[in-house]
């Protein structure tokens, strides 16, 4: 158990930094519901079918950040009773894994197939949406997040 501020801040670096890689795939998926900018003279059949595969792109993007949050939860040997759980369930974890290397890894076949056994696998967009939620709740748990932002906000309001 650690005895000092120092000794629990050395423990949160290696979760601060995992942390760092659920903010970036986070702010990839704020940008899923964004219109993509068309040129006004584009048919509009044209631009609904170009936000339909933008979206799937940012989606993609989205879940192969995600993974890297859970290769490093693992890496780090965390414990989470609510992250175990969805973990362990069933198969999806090892078709994201599979999923994330075919979206940043170059591949010959556009639609190569491990995009395709992770998003047709049943039940796995609510996976993913209870694990992201997941993570949330246990960084809030394990970081002083609320903390350090109304530190900041404070901050803010001397300068001002």
């Amino acid at each position: 158990m650690p005895t000092n501020d120092d000794d629990r801040n050395a423990m949160r670096l290696p979760i601060a930094s995992l942390y760092k890689h659920w903010i970036t795939a986070d702010a990839v998926r704020s940008r899923m519901p964004l219109e993509t900018k068309a040129p006004d003279d584009m048919p509009p059949a044209l631009v609904e079918e170009a936000q339909k595969w933008s979206q799937v792109q940012t989606m993609a993007v989205f879940y192969g950040l995600f993974y890297v949050v859970i290769e490093g939860y693992r890496a780090l040997g965390l414990k989470d009773e609510a992250i175990d759980a969805l973990l362990e369930a069933n198969d999806y974890e090892t078709r994201l894994r599979r999923f994330r290397n075919a979206v940043f890894h170059y591949q010959e076949d556009p639609f190569d197939k491990r995009l395709i056994e992770f998003l047709d696998a049943g039940g796995s967009e609510h996976w993913g949406k209870a694990l992201y939620e997941a993570f949330e709740k246990f960084f809030e748990k394990v970081l002083p997040i609320r903390e350090i932002v109304a530190r900041l906000r404070a901050d803010e309001r001397t300068k001002s």
